[in-house]
């Protein structure tokens, strides 16, 4: 019998309060930045800060859970990121 090594997306949910408005950023770990909860954090409030530099962010919660658009596949290698 082969083995199957299965390896699951990881998706995130990240909900900022910006400049008093609720915001929920839905991210994946398909991205090249994100690859745990605290950097999907980190690039949801970059994410923000970019469009709106002088904006008020506060972090209302992080959830984390495996992606179910990804799981028909049964095994998703991490991309290496390459510099040219």
């Amino acid at each position: 019998m082969e083995k199957v090594y299965s390896m699951a997306v990881m998706a995130y949910e990240v909900a900022l309060i910006v400049d008093g408005e609720e915001h929920i950023i839905k991210l994946d770990d398909t991205y090249p930045s994100v690859s745990d909860w605290e950097s999907a954090t980190i690039f949801a409030m970059h994410l923000v800060l970019r469009q709106n530099p002088n904006s008020d962010i506060e972090l209302l919660y992080n959830k984390d859970y495996p992606s179910e658009e990804y799981a028909e596949y049964g095994y998703i290698h991490e991309a290496p990121i390459r510099i040219q």
